[in-house]
């Protein structure tokens, strides 16, 4: 049975049999590299998600491949966890209407219009990995944070509530001229001309008088006067980002209120114990799978941050294989404050340049760098990428090594043996080193090698890097 006292300093697993792994150790945070074959998954990835389960900590799993679903199932069966399993699909068993539950929640900020207009942002980030490219211009991404800011607030303060379909059905009837807003077509016909006049009936206090008026003032003056190239430029980058909220399953999975509550898979369930797969794999659903899963991720990311934690306090894990899918600059954010919050990031993935490639633009090496430098525990497994093993390396570091060479020489009437030795400050483990770890399977015996890094850390060996093996239970 898991304890129910979770001290930073309780050691939930031993690499070889020997070496404590903590909580601490896990709220700190693990990045797990291995190339195509090389075990990250069934190895050290599986070894650390037993020993995460039987802990008794709460989780978030990220599906990019279908087969997550059922690891994760064996994990929690072997484990005795089984009935704590959620899984969150396209049945709609569960739902997640995910502005509801912005404006419903908790905590300071519940509702709040820009935290709503930043969830739309990170379903952009998501869905165009080339937001932050050099030379793209900022100026489309405010202009549709402005169109939501407005849209938002129109529908709050006129009815209280808001969709996607909502949103989306407001924006598409808004006045294009100063000119139609005088007519009565228009007038019959736009759910946003209603909705401003619904506001207007309203018994706003003080400040959601002011915003109303702001909002009002967009709808009836700024807006009608943009340029119809600029209007249908913004409009266009924001209905491509909600269509997917708009057809099925994702319209029924986050856009619509259930009747029964009990069928919301609230990203809290994971503080009590409940482990949430999300099972909309992006092999599977593309696009839509990966924005799903992110805007889930950075809520779930968000309440974690929002709860106060003591020893009492049930860990959380994050778990994300194929990390590069979803990675956003948010968790570079998350991971600083993780360890207060006791939540254990694991991110998995084949090698450095699939983060490279996902973040983009010239700033894409600072953006990776800070991630990797927030997860404390690296584990390295065979690799062929060249830029991986380099940077496994220099991570390890350097130190004087002393190589020894011997000679023989013949003549005439003699023989001589010569030896020599030479210093040098060089890699502690050289990056060929990477190549050679054995990938497990029945031609290594089921066992999986890797080489693991944590920061600050002397193992008993008194280096900086363990050896390490890890059996393969299938």
């Amino acid at each position: 049975m898991p304890a129910f006292d979770f001290p930073l300093d309780r050691t939930i697993y031993s690499f070889n049999n020997d070496e404590p792994f903590t909580i601490g150790n896990a709220c700190e945070g693990v990045q797990i590299f291995g190339g195509i074959g090389s075990g990250k998954t069934s190895g050290s990835g599986e070894a650390l998600a037993r020993a995460f389960l039987m802990a008794g900590f709460g989780g978030l799993v990220l599906c990019a491949k279908k087969d997550v679903l059922e690891d994760w199932k064996r994990y929690a069966r072997e484990t005795g966890r089984a009935e704590q399993v959620l899984v969150f699909d396209d049945s709609g068993d569960f739902v997640f209407p995910f502005l509801q539950y912005e404006i419903e929640r908790e905590g300071e900020g519940a509702g709040y219009t820009d935290n709503l207009v930043r969830l739309f942002t990170t379903i952009y980030e998501a869905l165009d990995r080339s937001v932050k490219s050099e030379g793209s211009d900022p100026y489309w991404e405010r202009a549709m944070q402005q169109l939501l800011r407005n849209t938002i607030d129109l529908c709050m303060l006129a009815r209280g509530t808001v969709s996607v379909p909502l949103i989306h059905d407001v924006i598409l009837s808004a006045p294009m001229s100063i000119a139609q807003l005088d007519t009565d077509e228009f007038k019959n016909k736009s759910l946003c001309w209603k909705l401003i006049l619904e506001g207007y009936a309203k018994n706003h206090d003080r400040w959601a008088k002011h915003d109303f008026d702001c909002t009002a003032a967009f709808w009836l003056e700024e807006y009608p006067n943009l340029a119809d190239k600029t209007r249908s430029s913004i409009i266009s980058t924001l209905s491509t980002m909600m269509d997917i909220f708009l057809r099925r399953p994702f319209r029924r999975l986050f856009s619509e209120m259930p009747d029964d509550r009990r069928k919301i898979a609230y990203p809290e369930l994971s503080h009590r114990g409940v482990i949430i797969i999300l099972n909309l794999p992006v092999k599977e659903f593309g696009d839509a799978g990966r924005a799903a899963q992110v805007v889930y991720k950075y809520l779930w990311q968000q309440a974690v941050e929002r709860r106060a934690a003591t020893n009492q306090t049930i860990p959380v894990f994050l778990w994300v294989d194929e990390a590069q899918n979803f990675v956003t600059e948010y968790d570079m954010q998350f991971q600083a404050t993780a360890r207060s919050a006791r939540a254990c990031t694991v991110y998995l993935t084949q090698n450095l340049p699939n983060y490279y490639a996902v973040m983009g633009g010239t700033q894409s090496k600072y953006r990776v760098d800070s991630l990797m430098g927030n997860l404390q525990t690296k584990i390295w497994h065979a690799n062929s990428d060249p830029m991986t093993n380099d940077h496994a390396a220099e991570t390890i570091g350097r130190s004087w090594q002393t190589r020894v060479s011997s000679g023989e020489s013949y003549g005439a009437d003699s023989y001589n043996v010569s030896s020599s030795k030479n210093e040098s400050f060089d890699y502690d483990v050289p990056p060929q080193s990477f190549t050679k770890l054995h990938k497990g399977g029945a031609l290594n015996n089921r066992t999986v090698e890797a080489i693991v890094f944590q920061n600050g850390r002397l193992w008993k060996n008194e280096q900086t890097h363990l050896f390490a093996e890890f059996t393969q239970y299938v």
